[in-house]
């Protein structure tokens, strides 16, 4: 005869069930709510502190955004420069040489419109063909030639500041040294090299000493330039994770003793939390910083040959180039507590 099992006792095992069943949900749900989303870009220095973090016991960190760094507006670094004009009549009687044309393109409605380093191509352009124009005439008409060469060597004199102009007024200038509203998620070389030969053809334009680019040639470069977000988006990602592993200082900064390695013996923590920096930092992170900081390295000789004599300028283009060894000297820094961890753990490098 098989045993009699009461309505009763079946309904207090149903219920014991239920509550084995809710206390599972809710430790899930305390698992699920410690692991909260990686902020954008930073998915590898989030994964690692998190483990770091649930190893040591202890809360994770929760990032705090730091206000990124912009360049300082346009309109606070518009210069005031002296215009050159040439009569009409003179205008009129260059129509014959390299200048005619290109004066009368400034004075139509889309010249007037011209700003940044196109309109510098045309003023590097215009000042060429009034010295070669001078000459022309000088035999033909020698009074409009000089006052033609005193056009040219006025023009001259106003080109520092009308470059000074031409960098801190363009839109594609500006885009590639400010940073972007998110940081680059993952480096990637070949999204990068047609950005260099952009800038090459730019530079070109600003160095008076170089022959000038096809104006198609310019206008591409710049479209790519101001259109494109990946440098701005490498900034971000230099700003963002100094700021990062400069707030994980209070997880690591006193690991050997969280681990217990300061007592006799080496515990099972601390073998874990060996494993999860080389596992994690020494491999993901590391490498991710490796290559942001590889990409902005290479970028540095193109954001110093943007510098202008303006101070504001100046400033800002100091601390784009710095972002790279910002991050190779907080990562150090971070590293040097790993590196007492390992002496007070009696860990063997490479085991």
């Amino acid at each position: 005869m098989g045993k009699i099992v009461t309505l009763n006792a079946k309904f207090d095992h149903s219920c014991a069930v239920l509550r084995q069943c809710l206390a599972l949900c809710c430790v899930a749900l305390v698992m699920l709510s410690a692991c909260s989303p990686a902020p954008e870009g930073l998915s590898h220095l989030h994964d690692y502190q998190q483990r770091v973090a649930n190893t040591l016991n202890q809360p994770a960190v929760n990032y705090q955004p730091v206000p990124r760094i912009q360049p300082p507006s346009a309109r606070d670094l518009r210069l005031l420069i002296e215009r050159i004009e040439i009569s009409l009549l003179d205008a009129m009687r260059l129509d014959a040489c390299a200048a005619g044309p290109l004066i009368a393109e400034r004075n139509s409605s889309l010249g007037r419109l011209q700003q940044g380093v196109l309109r510098y191509f045309y003023d590097r352009q215009l000042t060429e063909a009034l010295q070669l124009c001078a000459k022309q005439l000088h035999n033909e008409n020698p009074e409009l030639a000089k006052r033609v060469q005193q056009q040219a060597e006025a023009k001259r004199k106003l080109m520092p500041q009308l470059r000074t102009q031409a960098i801190t007024q363009d839109y594609a200038i500006r885009n590639i040294i400010s940073m972007a509203d998110r940081p680059l998620a993952k480096p990637d070389s070949s999204t990068l090299a047609p950005l260099f030969s952009a800038m090459n053809t730019l530079l070109q334009v600003l160095d008076d000493q170089a022959p000038l680019p096809t104006e198609p040639e310019l206008i591409a470069a710049l479209e790519r330039l101001d259109k494109d977000a990946y440098i701005a988006q490498l900034w971000r990602a230099l700003h963002d994770n100094h700021a990062y592993i400069q707030q994980l200082e209070p997880l690591v900064s006193n690991l050997s003793h969280n681990a217990g390695c300061l007592s006799a013996g080496v515990p099972k923590r601390a073998q874990v939390l060996r494993q999860v920096f080389i596992a994690r930092f020494s491999g993901p992170v590391q490498r991710h910083l490796n290559a942001l900081t590889h990409q902005a390295a290479q970028l540095e000789p193109y954001i110093q040959a943007l510098d202008t004599p303006l101070p504001a300028w100046q400033t800002h283009l100091r601390h784009i180039v710095a972002l790279d060894d910002q991050v190779k000297a907080i990562t150090r820094n971070h590293v040097q507590y790993w590196q007492q961890f390992f002496r007070d753990c009696e860990f063997t490098p490479g085991a």
